[in-house]
């Protein structure tokens, strides 16, 4: 079977985004999440708006997506004439894969580490993949798009999410873009984040899913939200030929 196996994160990146943390922010265990969700949808435009500790998380996934791709469509050129074919969906690999990283950040925050993030992506050399916005997270919208576009994913770790919603969800891809929130289950503010996008799911007639993550176990910002755009999403699958992925002819599934 043909595959490439995702490396793991090294006792040097480990070492290094140390200096980043700040517990009162709970993203030790949210810095990894957000590094495997990425590595696993391999998004190509991505939007961070707060700085700090997952910030070299996100851009390592990004640089490791892009040398996990170039190896992937390697093997995939080895993979004609094997009696077991890959099931990757081929014509993604028609299209480049230069993933981006765009930051949004005031800055002035002192409790936050968002200022020291540069030079850890410095250091990691990440900052190839990146690119800084200073400024608020309203009316930031318009610069966000110049930069990438539309966005794959999107990690909202600020007081104003529903700023971001209202904003920004037209920038996030209605063809599975997702985002990610930080800390909306358990405080008031949160919840009515939470019940605007209870309204935009009906509005959308259900194409929207949304998947609460509660950490029980923090004393404060204890949950993460996933939330995924499925309006115009079409599943690969459906563009394959019919029939049994192993099974050209079709036989197997001849009923």
């Amino acid at each position: 079977m043909l595959s490439h196996p995702a490396p793991a994160l090294d006792d040097r990146f480990t070492a290094t985004v140390r200096s980043l943390q700040v517990p009162e922010m709970c993203t030790d265990s949210t810095a990894p999440l957000l590094y495997w969700l990425v590595r696993t949808l391999r998004p190509q435009r991505v939007l961070e708006v707060g700085m700090g500790y997952t910030t070299p998380f996100l851009a390592r996934a990004l640089r490791d997506n892009k040398e996990a791709y170039e190896a992937e469509k390697a093997l995939l050129g080895t993979a004609e004439g094997q009696e077991v074919q890959p099931l990757a969906h081929a014509a993604y690999y028609d299209q480049p894969y230069e993933p981006r990283l765009v930051c949004v950040d005031r800055m002035t925050d002192t409790a936050s580490s968002a200022p020291r993030a540069w030079k850890v992506l410095e250091e990691l050399e990440l900052t190839g993949v990146c690119e800084v916005i200073e400024g608020d997270l309203r009316g930031s919208s318009g610069r966000v798009r110049e930069a990438v576009g539309l966005l794959d994913f999107a990690w909202i770790d600020t007081w104003d999410t529903l700023a971001f919603v209202r904003e920004y969800w037209d920038l996030l891809d209605p063809a599975g873009g997702v985002f990610a929130a930080h800390y909306l289950m358990t405080y008031p503010e949160g919840r009515a984040v939470l019940r605007y996008l209870e309204s935009l799911r009906a509005r959308d007639n259900g194409r929207l899913e949304m998947l609460n993550l509660r950490e029980p176990h923090r004393f404060g910002q204890n949950s993460t939200t996933l939330i995924r755009r499925t309006r115009d999403y079409v599943d690969p699958e459906d563009l394959r030929p019919q029939g049994n992925s192993n099974d050209p002819t079709g036989v197997l599934d001849a009923g």
